[in-house]
């Protein structure tokens, strides 16, 4: 053993070291810019990218007039080639926006049918077209109302992984703050900027953090929200060192907590404001329906969303239905519905619907005090509106926060969004933060560089992410003592082709921390195999509420047998776990009824459109046969063949993912499979191969 602590302090020491006495920097980052957002704010870029080089991380200004998203990647592939090697970038201004076609695999939730919607609707926004090298597009059309947006669809000739090469962020001034005012605009920006710089150059360790469980999410289950201390007392210790580190909120609180909100948003000094709630590019919903205590107040709530529900009926024999229907339901007046009745209570109505969510109008009001905001929530990141949630958060006036992370699109709210977020109190930059846990919509909205004070070793993590370790060097940190240096230890080793599924389950089998065993979890899933399987079993019954959660999901991709009892034990039986019990019941539904029990029938049995697109999100493992027989039926519809290829390729993680990809193979050395079936198919083999 202390050979191997020896081996790795000498590790250490070359890797924080041996490039600094010789002056060389291991990674360089890249300014992208808009040439008009250049001329008007040279000043402060130049002060970023002074400060970036203070730090040992030389940066590089691009400006220029971007045309297209393949104009701006060449920039960055060319920068990359170069040397000290790329490690990020960030967007700023007027970037070219790539929308993303044929890549809802990449997505937690966006399953939009791209057949039957608007381009503008179905696609996501996603700038992994800019950080990973190794998927390919296939650049369609500009679209013709948004000059900015440009439509791509993902070629089977890439990777069908989502792996960036660098990490990558925006900064990007919201429409709705300027109003179309380009010196209002460039104003913001600069200030921006300015506390960027001062950020950089100020000591401020990691000790302070707000969490925010919103109404509707899966903050609704209890046991899930009493135990995002202990995962996050695992993530920042720090910050639980006294009472004033950490402040965790849930919407129960108060029937209106909006306001008590507002206070928490503006506390100086936050280091970490995190929000789990349901979400829209312009909106946070907090609170849901009042709750009620007596009688009375119940009458007053339902009376109250019959008139919010009654509005959206405009045509008057769609109106008097309505009155009907609900009068009769609930044995109501339909004088409330009376016109005279409606004014009098319009202000009111208003008054609680507004109550219950912030908006881009109420954030213009506030001055948020986190350094960092995380939203854990659909839409929030949506950089490409004219407002969204996480630009007000960095962009108004007195705002301190320097960096958020939010999506474009919707999201779903069983990932696990915390994954590996005690990055940040290491000292690490949150760009690699971001790169770790990148999916098609997320995305990190300001700073990436930002970092805060940490022990003598930030230097010697950011190089290490940034440069690359040897093995020994990861293996040592697996028994740190800190739990958060044991999970990245894995995920590096993983990532490196060094951490087999059998040493995962040994892993998860023996270490006492919430965030390595979930991090194991996690990468085990990728396997599929005995060990995999092992892992989900233990699973069950872990006391970590999350891991139950994602047992259950897992249980559903994979689709062994053996999952039927535990998970029909834990959907009668686990009523304090809401969650829990929602993921196993929605498992159990992708196995074969008559194994099932209890008058359980198969789901969307037919092979239409519908009954094939809803295997995406069920993979129903016993059906497998039958799906191969439909793909390979020549005398079926050439695009439900598609539909079909496309949605095998979600059983990657399926025990019979290998037997489908090698059926996949067979059918694609047949000549005269149409070329859109093709390409599905090459895709759908790279994605059951991990590839």
């Amino acid at each position: 053993m202390k050979k191997i602590v020896l081996a790795i302090l000498l590790l250490a020491l070359s890797l924080t070291t041996g490039a600094a006495r010789n002056n060389r920097p291991v990674s360089s980052f890249a300014i992208i810019i808009d040439q008009a957002s250049y001329n008007a704010c040279k000043a402060e870029i130049d002060a970023y990218k002074a400060v970036l080089d203070t730090e040992g991380l030389p940066a590089v200004i691009v400006s220029g007039n971007w045309q297209t998203p393949d104009q701006v990647k060449a920039r960055i592939l060319k920068l990359y080639k170069s040397k000290p090697r790329l490690e990020g970038i960030v967007l700023v201004g007027e970037i070219p926006v790539a929308r993303v076609l044929g890549a809802q695999h990449f997505t937690t939730a966006f399953k939009m049918n791209q057949n039957r919607f608007p381009w503008n609707e179905c696609s996501v926004p996603s700038d992994r077209f800019y950080d990973c090298f190794d998927l390919k597009f296939n650049y369609i059309k500009q679209d013709s109302l948004s000059s900015s947006w440009h439509y791509y669809w993902l070629s089977e000739e890439g990777m069908q992984q989502l792996r960036p090469t660098i990490y990558s962020a925006r900064i990007k001034v919201p429409d709705d703050l300027c109003d179309g005012d380009n010196d209002r605009r460039f104003g913001l920006l600069r200030a921006y900027l300015q506390k960027v710089v001062a950020a950089h150059k100020e000591k401020n360790p990691f000790d302070k953090l707000i969490h925010f469980a919103g109404e509707g999410y899966n903050s609704d289950c209890l046991t899930a929200w009493r135990q995002y201390a202990l995962v996050f007392g695992e993530y920042f210790p720090q910050a639980f060192a006294s009472a004033s580190g950490n402040t965790f909120l849930n919407f129960r609180q108060d029937p209106v907590i909006k306001y008590m909100l507002y206070d928490q948003i503006q506390r100086p000094g936050t280091d970490l404001l995190a929000f789990y709630e349901h979400g829209a590019p312009d909106t946070q919903y907090i609170n849901g329906d009042y709750p009620a205590q007596t009688f009375k107040e119940n009458i007053a709530w339902l009376k109250h969303l019959l008139r919010e529900q009654y509005k959206r009926h405009k045509k008057p024999e769609d109106q008097q239905e309505f009155i009907k229907t609900n009068c009769d339901t609930y044995h109501l007046d339909t004088a409330m519905f009376h016109p005279d009745t409606l004014a009098a209570y319009a202000v009111r109505d208003s008054i609680d619907e507004a109550d219950r969510y912030i908006v881009l109008e109420d954030l213009k009001k506030l001055k948020p005090g986190a350094r960092v905001v995380m939203f854990n929530a659909c839409y929030n990141g949506s950089f490409h509106e004219d407002g969204y949630v996480a630009g007000s958060y960095l962009f108004v006036p007195g705002s301190l926060t320097v960096t958020a992370q939010g999506n474009t699109v919707n999201v779903l709210q069983d990932k696990v969004a915390d994954q590996l977020i005690g990055y940040m109190g290491m000292g690490i930059r949150l760009g690699f933060w971001q790169k770790e846990v990148a999916t098609l919509e997320s995305h990190m909205l300001g700073d990436p560089t930002f970092c805060f004070t940490a022990d003598e070793k930030d230097e010697e993590w950011n190089r290490s992410l940034a440069a690359g370790a040897p093995e020994a060097y990861w293996r040592g940190y697996l028994q740190a003592p800190e739990p958060m240096k044991r999970a990245m230890a894995l995920k590096q080793l993983k990532g490196m082709g060094c951490m087999t599924s059998a040493g995962l389950e040994d892993v998860f089998m023996r270490d006492p921390s919430f965030i390595v065993r979930m991090q194991a979890f996690l990468l085990s899933s990728s396997f599929a195999d005995e060990h995999t399987k092992a892992i989900i079993m233990s699973g069950f019954s872990d006391p970590y509420e999350n891991i139950r959660r994602q047992a259950c999901i897992m249980a559903g991709k994979m689709g062994c047998n053996d999952f039927i009892e535990p998970l029909k034990s834990l959907q009668a039986g686990a009523y304090e776990a809401q969650r829990v019990q929602y993921a196993a019941q929605t498992a159990l539904q992708v196995f074969d009824p008559a194994l099932v029990g209890g008058g359980v029938k198969l789901a969307n049995p037919t092979l239409d459109e519908a009954g094939i697109r809803y295997l995406r999100n069920n993979p129903q493992h016993f059906r497998i046969p039958e799906l191969l027989g439909f793909l390979a039926d020549a005398a079926q519809p050439a695009d439900l063949r598609v539909v079909m290829a496309e949605a095998l390729g979600w059983f990657n993680n399926s025990a019979q993912r290998m037997q489908i990809a090698t059926a996949l193979e067979e059918q694609l050395g047949q000549k005269g499979l149409p070329r859109t079936l093709q390409a599905e198919m090459v895709k759908t083999v790279k994605r059951l191969k991990n590839n």
